[in-house]
């Protein structure tokens, strides 16, 4: 594993905000959102990790819910309370480049380039978004289908 660390939003959404979830939310809490991005070297020259955190601050005032984190009602229904506690953030490395990754020609191994955490066990303290870069050339971004991505 790799560096981990937290982004939040730029500004306060406030602690007593909250976002319920659906019926089908709660149907599809097994299921992950995952993507990969692969960037050739001369795409993201010069551009390092916290170059990417100083836009996800800006970017996350407006999609606050990803920085939350699962409760539970007084009646036992989970929610999202929109506290700011951030998104995860793991950095890796690799030694190839994005031409000798793909020449392998074996898309299991995609599979260490994303990040597989799962809800849980606390929900509490478990993020509901990782990103992980891995240097120099991927991106990817693993979400729990409960985020909604509302526009503040």
């Amino acid at each position: 594993m790799g560096l981990l660390s937290s982004v939040v939003p730029a500004s306060v959404t406030g602690e007593d905000k909250v976002q319920e979830l659906t019926n089908m939310d709660l149907a599809m809490k097994l299921h992950y959102l995952r993507g990969l991005y692969f960037f050739k070297n001369d795409a993201v020259r010069g551009l390092d990790i916290s170059d990417l955190k100083k836009y996800m601050f800006q970017c996350l005032v407006f999609y606050y819910p990803t920085t939350g984190r699962i409760r539970r009602s007084e009646n036992g229904r989970p929610f999202i309370k929109c506290n700011d506690t951030g998104v995860r953030i793991v950095e890796a490395q690799c030694s190839k480049t994005v031409d000798e990754w793909m020449d392998m020609k074996d898309d299991s191994l995609n599979d260490q380039l994303l990040y597989s955490h799962v809800l849980g066990p606390d929900l509490g303290f478990s993020p509901l978004v990782f990103i992980q870069v891995c240097n120099p050339f991927s991106v990817s971004l693993s979400c729990s289908p409960q985020i909604r991505l509302k526009v503040a």
